[in-house]
């Protein structure tokens, strides 16, 4: 159990909570007589301003110093700019100290997933919502990006997206690829075939019924991908396990592959009367119970069905697949 670790972050959010502005930077040299000096990093240094404000997070970060006696390497946290949640991502980096030595036996929760030239694996967080992804530099070297958010499967996507931007200031990294600002509220109103595209309108209410859901959607909005992603979830019927709730997510703005999760090739495609979806089983790496689909409806615009089955892996696609022509023939012509 990461007891230490979890002690480490919750006095890191206790501190990014009371505005602490502590710097941690720079590289020591050793003294002459005095042999070699332990190496000191600045993980508010992996993000610059460009970065996080195309990712959607405040400038300043609040570091904190690695711990010898918590066994905790330095990292650095940031609020994001969206009000509607409280998210808060922390970056860790630890040059002294083993990832074994860190995680003291945490449980993984996903295989693991490549991204800026690193192996980066999912475990247990110290509490519930928020995705921690560790990948190791070195025999006693290790980088972490977490982020909380009070829904898990959203705080992976924002991870996700985060790791290739940290990922190109760390020692072999890949370059960063291209980051789109989020547009600034008042901002250019997106256009194309999905621009007036409601998602709670593509289930009838009596389709979702047959997909044993309830009958009437929630509609929602999320700005981890882009400012104009709307998405509609009609809730399961069977309790909190077997059955996942059943989503659409409306992206007229977000090409396929820029969905977290879609950027690999899909297993299968499924033609609905000419339209091509791209079935997507282990969703987000999720170990199998969650399956998406995927409609690329022009080049910068798309739609995305999410659903699962914790109880019966093998069950995960069956409420999206059978979703697909439902949404696929309430969509405009």
């Amino acid at each position: 159990m990461r007891f230490n670790g979890a002690a480490v972050a919750l006095a890191a959010v206790a501190m990014l909570l009371a505005g602490c502005t502590q710097q941690v930077s720079g590289v020591a040299s050793p003294v002459p007589g005095q042999g070699p000096v332990t190496q000191v990093v600045d993980p508010c240094a992996l993000l610059d301003a460009k970065q996080l404000a195309g990712l959607g997070y405040k400038p300043q970060g609040r570091p904190v110093k690695a711990s010898k006696e918590q066994r905790a390497p330095a990292m650095c946290l940031w609020t994001a700019t969206d009000t509607e949640h409280t998210v808060v991502m922390s970056v860790g980096w630890s040059v002294d100290l083993s990832l074994d030595d860190y995680l003291q036996g945490a449980l993984k929760k996903a295989d693991p997933v490549e991204l800026g030239g690193f192996a980066w694996t999912r475990y247990a967080g110290f509490m519930g919502g928020s995705c921690d992804l560790y990948t190791t530099l070195g025999p006693k070297s290790f980088a972490f990006v977490s982020v909380s958010y009070p829904d898990d499967a959203q705080a992976c996507e924002r991870a996700k997206k985060v790791i290739p931007q940290v990922a190109a200031h760390l020692p072999g990294g890949q370059p960063a690829p291209p980051i789109t600002p989020s547009t600034p509220p008042g901002g250019t109103a997106p256009s194309g075939p999905l621009a007036s595209v409601n998602p709670c309108q593509l289930l009838k209410p009596e389709q979702a019924q047959q997909l044993k859901m309830v009958p009437q959607g929630e509609l929602d909005s999320s700005k981890v991908i882009s400012p104009n992603v709307t998405y509609c979830l009609w809730k399961d019927t069977d309790g909190d396990g077997g059955q996942k709730p059943f989503e659409v997510w409306v992206g007229p703005d977000v090409p396929l592959k820029r969905w977290p999760g879609m950027e690999v090739a899909p297993t299968e495609q499924i033609d609905v009367n000419g339209r091509k979806w791209s079935l997507f089983p282990n969703f987000n790496d999720s170990g199998g119970v969650i399956c998406a689909a995927g409609l690329s409806v022009s080049d910068t615009a798309s739609i995305q069905i999410v659903s699962g089955q914790l109880s019966d892996k093998t069950k995960a696609c069956d409420a999206v697949k059978a979703g697909i022509p439902m949404v696929s023939g309430n969509l405009p012509s």
